[in-house]
């Protein structure tokens, strides 16, 4: 084999001996990432109706709810992952979160109109509120 050949198979060696060590470090850390993620946004759901309940008292506490529950996540995060899960990428769950339920509310209410629309129409009467829990 010609000398250059050798030198290219040690510094293929040498390339491979550095970058799988890399390499298994950075897809360890996006894997933590994305199960503290996973986790993180069922968590949210769970603190949001937590801080719905704390300041149901209180007028226009929507700000302070959003961020009691961000607070209560970061706390939730193991401190090294916190350099890579920083508090805006907090709120971006829990805004997400949110929005979630606030579109599945705005559907089953959806759902619900219709249903009394059609009861409606088939001649029946009633109070939508009465018909609600009746239908639930």
């Amino acid at each position: 084999m010609p000398l250059g050949c050798d030198n290219m198979l040690e510094t293929l060696e040498t390339i491979i001996r550095i970058a799988i060590p890399i390499l298994t470090i950075i897809f360890g850390a996006l894997s933590a990432y994305f199960r503290a993620h996973d986790k993180l946004r069922s968590r949210s759901i769970k603190y949001i109706v937590e801080a719905e309940e704390l300041y149901k008292d209180g007028t226009k506490a929507g700000g302070e709810k959003f961020s009691w529950v961000v607070e209560a996540l970061y706390e939730f995060i193991p401190s090294p992952l916190r350099l890579i899960l920083t508090k805006k990428c907090i709120e971006k769950i829990v805004q997400s979160s949110f929005d979630a339920i606030e579109d599945y509310a705005k559907m089953q209410l959806d759902i619900a109109v219709e249903k009394y629309l059609k009861y409606l129409n088939d001649g029946k009467s009633g109070d939508f509120i009465d018909f609600i829990k009746d239908d639930i």
